[in-house]
């Protein structure tokens, strides 16, 4: 029979792989207080040891791969740093008025104006660097679903 603690648990994982798709919503970091926390009341008996710190290390890991894919894809299409970080942070004020679709605009369109400025007018050179970055912001989301789904399922395994 499952415990009351391991079924809040393994629910609270599914929140929080859902949550990947929420913006702000740090769900690593929530799966990985999850985890440690259902350690914690069983006296750190479930999940063995090596477990938990493997369970830890992949929410800790999806959590990076959030905040750090869009700015490493719009590295890989050519945009600068300093681009890809201010079009995030206007994607993330346009995110209030606009939603899910304001931190699209935003960062697309900083990136996408940017490169036009540094690219003489080359608006495809412009398109194909926005396209890298927005590519990446949103591809963050499915990563760390992926990965807080893993450890979701290897978690409900560990202690079930």
């Amino acid at each position: 029979m499952v415990s009351l603690a391991a079924g809040l648990a393994i629910a609270l994982l599914v929140v929080w792989t859902a949550s990947s798709f929420v913006p702000f919503v740090p769900g690593g970091v929530l799966a990985a207080l999850t985890v440690v926390s259902y350690a914690y009341t069983t006296g750190f008996a479930e999940p063995s040891l090596v477990a938990l710190v493997a369970l830890v290390a992949v929410s800790l890991l999806a959590s990076a791969a959030d905040l750090v894919s869009g700015m490493v894809s719009g590295r890989i299409g050519g945009a600068s740093t300093r681009t890809v970080v201010v079009g995030t942070l206007i994607g993330i004020v346009l995110l209030v008025p606009l939603g899910p679709i304001g931190l699209v605009v935003g960062l697309g369109g900083t990136v996408f104006v940017a490169a036009l400025d540094e690219h003489d007018g080359d608006t495809g050179e412009a398109a194909r660097q926005a396209a890298y970055a927005v590519v990446g912001a949103l591809a963050s989301a499915f990563v760390q679903a992926v990965l807080l789904a893993g450890v979701t399922v290897a978690f409900a395994l560990s202690v079930l």
